[in-house]
């Protein structure tokens, strides 16, 4: 799984449209490190250590920065308390503690304390079996944690958290503060690379 993979699959999350000025004002607090250093408002500490480990394996550091670097986990966190309903907070939790859990059966111990290639193993063995999200998560009965889809709202969380950074809108994609005129219809070698929004 690459960048390229990961961006074209980012389009909605849930169903739920988010202006870019409310994701950017959910980015704007979220720190910059590389190991938990931002107090959790929604998910325990192991939780919270288990979802930046997810992120940083899905969109590692290469030449562009990685998901922990511009405060992805922060901002998944972050979304779960401000923008989501206490199911949806539940059933998020429940499958990260599942996905901790499976990784204890599979490797004896923690998704964090697993080697990279379990990691990767086990994120694809997640990627492999979940369904692509409905329109809406409505759709999900709450009353069952183990329906809930864990992983691809959270990799959906996690790709919007990135692309909407400040950090990547500003160094990685192109970014124009005062755009001019809408042109829909210029050659592709034109462009140059890809434009935040």
């Amino acid at each position: 799984m690459n960048r390229r993979e990961a961006l074209k699959s980012t389009s909605m999350i849930l169903g739920v449209a988010l202006s870019g000025s409310t994701v950017a004002a959910l980015m704007q607090s979220c720190g910059q490190s590389t190991s938990l250093k931002w107090t959790p408002q929604v998910l325990e500490k192991k939780q919270a250590q288990t979802l930046s480990a997810i992120v940083d394996r899905i969109l590692p550091k290469t030449d562009t920065p990685g998901a922990v670097e511009v405060g992805v986990d922060e901002f998944i966190d972050k979304m779960l308390s401000h923008v989501f309903p206490d199911e949806v907070k539940k059933g998020f939790m429940h499958g990260l503690d599942s996905f901790n859990q499976n990784a204890k059966d599979k490797f004896g111990e923690d998704f964090i304390k697993s080697s990279p290639d379990q990691q990767d193993q086990l994120i694809r063995e997640y990627e492999e079996k979940s369904e692509p999200l409905p329109g809406s998560m409505w759709g999900f009965s709450f009353g069952d944690p183990s329906s809930f889809p864990f992983y691809r709202m959270m990799k959906e969380l996690a790709l919007l958290g990135y692309f909407h950074s400040e950090k990547i809108g500003k160094e990685v994609l192109a970014y124009d503060p005062i755009p001019g005129p809408y042109q829909g219809c210029i050659p592709y070698g034109d462009v140059g690379k890809n434009w935040t929004e």
